[in-house]
Formats: C-alpha cells, structure tokens, sequence
C-alpha cells in the first residue's frame, strides 16, 4: 500500500534557485524535506535542509538530490515539475504509455535496464520493448499490469536499488 500525501503549498509558485529568500523558500524547504524523508529509504538518516527562507547551496543539493529520486531534470531549480512532485508525490509525475517519449522516458529505461528488465537502447520513446519491461517489472512487484507508469509504478521504481545507487547525496554537492 502506497501512502500518498498532498501537502498544502501555494497555487501561484515561483521559480525558485540558489539565492532566493522569503516565506515561500521556507515552505519549499519544508515540502523537500518531508518528500525526501519518504524517497529516502537507505540513509540510515534521510538528508534535510535547515528551513530558514534562504535558498542556500545546502538546499540546492537536496533539490538535485530530490530530483534525482523523483525521476525529474536534475538542474537545482524548483520550477513546475518539481513543485508538482513536492505538492502531490507520484501523482505529480506525469503518465507514460506507448508513445511517450522524451528524457523522462529515458529515466524510466535506465533503471529498467540495470534492473533486468529492458533489454533496448536508452532512446526515450516508450515503445514495445519499454512496454514489455514495464509490464514485467509491474507483474513482479504486484502491481496492476497495464504498462502505463502512473504513481504507484514511479513508486515502486524508487525503490529500485538501481535507481537509488545512481541518485546518491554526496554526488550532487558542489
């Protein structure tokens, strides 16, 4: 069973980076740490950031690292993917099927592949061979087997060994 949580930020949200200040960078802060308690299952103390309403380069690392676990671009700026993954989790995620394409796809292939799972070229076009591996990964895992990746598949591809060992903390310090 999933927990799925919807925390309460703001409708209108800024794009936030390095350097940032005020109210809204303490309830990022806030959101990224309570999602990165829950994307990070292996530290044996999951990674935090100090809630002060600065965006400092403590905060831009766990946005990186946050990104990394939640499948999204890796750049340290909280834009609409990441407010939406630190708003509504999995949820946030958008839906993948046969025909999507894009690097979020490729994000999908990558640990699909070191898992054993997809045996294609890392191309970013979820054709045959991606449905296929996200059907078996699905059937293994107990999860409805339809091919599509919704919220509670990005779940259970979080956890993939895998992927964790590729978004490790220390590699997004700078």
């Amino acid at each position: 069973m999933v927990l799925s949580i919807t925390l309460q930020l703001p409708t209108k949200k800024p794009t936030l980076q390095f350097g940032a200040c005020g109210s809204i960078v303490k309830d990022m802060q806030k959101a990224l740490n309570r999602r990165l308690a829950q994307l990070d299952t292996v530290s044996v103390s999951p990674l935090s950031v100090s809630t002060v309403g600065y965006f400092d380069h403590q905060t831009r690392d766990a946005v990186k690292y946050l990104q990394c676990l939640a499948f999204l671009t890796i750049d340290g700026v909280v834009g609409q993917q990441t407010w939406a993954y630190l708003s509504n989790g999995f949820a946030g995620l958008p839906i993948l099927s046969f025909g999507s394409s894009g690097t979020v796809v490729k994000a999908v292939q990558e640990p699909l592949q070191v898992g054993g799972y997809y045996f294609g070229a890392i191309d970013g076009i979820f054709g045959a061979k991606t449905e296929a591996a996200v059907l078996a990964f699905q059937a293994e895992h107990c999860l409805e087997s339809e091919g599509i990746v919704e919220a509670l598949t990005w779940n259970a591809l979080s956890k993939l060994d895998s992927h964790g060992s590729r978004c490790r903390v220390n590699s997004f310090r700078e």
